[in-house]
């Protein structure tokens, strides 16, 4: 009895990603393998390429940089109260030290836009994990070693 109890304490800090919708996590990491990580996508106006990039710093994400090909319709802007630096380089345009502290977010899969989770050699597209139209909610959170072993025999 003793151990069903212990292995249903969530005492495992990980990274994760839920499907939004339903609450079931879809993917589970060590917090030291997504140190840092990008998400990339097809910007849905104005149809290009975007890279958000992201660290982990203790038990929150941070939004460092992004980049992307044109200024449109709900793409970034520079924020002169800030600490950002915006560089354009053949095309590119890269703003640097955003500095934006999350709990958590959400990316809404999409059919277009491709979402794709990049970290150290590895890529994920988020359609594979969570069904497109669907949101994927990216969390650091504490789970059990039932949800963990649940995860690893699905």
């Amino acid at each position: 009895m003793t151990i069903l109890v212990l292995i249903n304490i969530p005492i495992l800090n990980r990274f994760t990603i839920s499907n939004g919708k339903t609450g079931e996590i879809v993917y589970i990491d060590k917090i030291e393998n997504m140190g840092e990580f990008a998400v990339s996508f097809k910007h849905s106006v104005n149809r290009t390429l975007v890279n958000e990039f992201i660290r982990i710093q203790r038990d929150r994400f941070v939004v460092y940089k992004t980049t992307f090909y044109s200024y449109g319709a709900g793409m970034p802007e520079y924020d002169i109260n800030s600490k950002q630096t915006t560089t354009i380089s053949d095309g590119i345009v890269q703003i640097e030290n955003i500095d934006r502290k999350l709990d958590s977010f959400t990316y809404m899969v999409g059919t277009y836009a491709d979402h794709t989770l990049s970290f150290k050699d590895k890529t994920i597209k988020l359609s594979d994990i969570v069904e497109p139209q669907k949101p994927a909610n990216f969390r650091i959170r504490k789970i059990s070693f039932i949800e963990l072993i649940s995860y690893i025999l699905r």
